[in-house]
């Protein structure tokens, strides 16, 4: 039985997700790894996260698992680290996703100059002259003979850095992609794909006539108005948490370097909105979803702890009957442990019950940014998402 993963937020799931998930499932069951309920970008994603899984259940996914927060709020290297991970660990043969390319002879061909000693070396002297992660990284690349034009697609990058964890970490998987069809990633043309970005918008403004042409019916039935997140409905609680957080504190933040942690300290003492805090964090190599990271990591009481290290655990989001027995034949043997009920989480080691805690507060903390607050303890109460 061949089984192939897909790692997304689906934030919202569009018909261009579904289109993957289907050319996925050609080849047997198909396990999809789901952002937690705050994602890359440095914000809250736009429905929590067992809203998405029954989406992905409902367009063609067999077993959807979590990428805990302290991953899906993260670097593009921690985020693919991650995700991963969690489909070795599954029991996966091999992982599909979009790019802008869709060469994945090119894409691998890039990993591996990545990958090399010598780009190590240029990109840390690249690093010095106080660049982004980003420029410098293009620079390094030029400099090594890579076509560089493959990184220029965020999806592209992305796929890049999956094919680099599983190296890096000795994960025997197999990889492939297919052309990013309709409008790039976060553009907000209207094509025959367009973005989740411009859907998220569409759905904040209520235009569900829009985002039916553009998502499945059966997944945008779940995204309701009740059901959507709005970040400036927790601006100033992110505010008042980061206002107790200490230098050393600030410090210990994922993805921190260089003293940032001073400036953060200085902007958060003056700051009355988010949008100002993050102005007001004027480092020339960070950029603004890197702000947005770091503050709102502070804001879940996340820490370096598990920066770049592969998951230490499996939550299981939800399956339908060919996810059980994917469960019984594949997960089962995961080298970590798999949690699937409340008893699972008193028995994690003390390393990967700090992780669950975190995400447990994000979840709490999540609750508040919706039109009706939820309470705390979701995750300890939630059950299992079927279809």
């Amino acid at each position: 039985m061949s089984v192939t993963g897909i790692i997304a937020e689906f934030n919202p799931l569009h018909k261009g997700h579904e289109y993957l998930i289907k050319k996925a499932g050609i080849s047997g069951p198909v396990v999809c790894v789901v952002s937690g309920n705050f994602v890359q970008r440095g914000e809250t994603a736009i429905a929590e996260k067992r809203i998405r899984t029954k989406a992905a259940l409902r367009c063609g996914a067999d077993l959807v698992l979590e990428l805990p927060v302290l991953w899906s709020m993260s670097t593009a290297q921690n985020f693919a680290l991650g995700g991963v991970s969690a489909l070795c660990f599954a029991g996966c043969d091999k992982i599909l996703f979009g790019s802008e390319s869709g060469d994945i002879k090119r894409l691998k061909n890039t990993a591996n100059i990545l990958n090399s000693r010598e780009f190590s070396n240029e990109l840390e002297k690249e690093l010095k002259n106080g660049v982004t992660f980003a420029v410098a990284r293009q620079k390094a690349a030029e400099i090594c003979g890579c076509d560089t034009g493959i990184l220029q697609g965020a999806n592209n990058n992305l796929g890049i850095e999956y094919i680099t964890a599983a190296c890096k970490n000795g994960y025997n998987i197999e990889f492939d992609t297919l052309t990013r069809l309709g409008a790039a990633h976060d553009s907000m043309e209207e094509r025959e794909f367009v973005s989740a970005s411009l859907l998220r918008q569409k759905l904040h403004e209520g235009d569900y006539a829009f985002c039916k042409k553009y998502m499945p019916e059966t997944a945008l039935e779940l995204f309701t108005p009740e059901s959507l997140s709005d970040m400036g409905k927790i601006d100033r609680a992110v505010l008042s948490v980061l206002r107790t957080k200490t230098v050393e504190e600030l410090k210990n933040l994922p993805d921190i370097s260089e003293g940032v942690e001073n400036k953060l300290f200085s902007a958060i003492r003056v700051a009355g909105s988010l949008e100002a805090l993050y102005n007001n964090v004027k480092v020339k190599r960070y950029t603004h979803a890197r702000i947005r990271r770091m503050a709102l990591s502070a804001f879940i009481g996340a820490d370096n702890s598990f920066f770049m290290k592969p998951l230490p655990y499996l939550r299981v989001l939800g399956f339908n009957k060919n996810g059980i027995e994917l469960l019984k034949e594949k997960v089962s043997k995961a080298p970590v442990p798999v949690i699937t009920r409340t008893a699972d989480i008193n028995n994690l080691p003390k390393d990967s019950l700090k992780v669950f805690e975190t995400e447990s507060r994000a979840t709490d903390l999540f609750g508040l940014s919706l039109p009706v607050p939820l309470g705390c303890g979701l995750e300890y109460t939630s059950k299992i998402v079927t279809e």
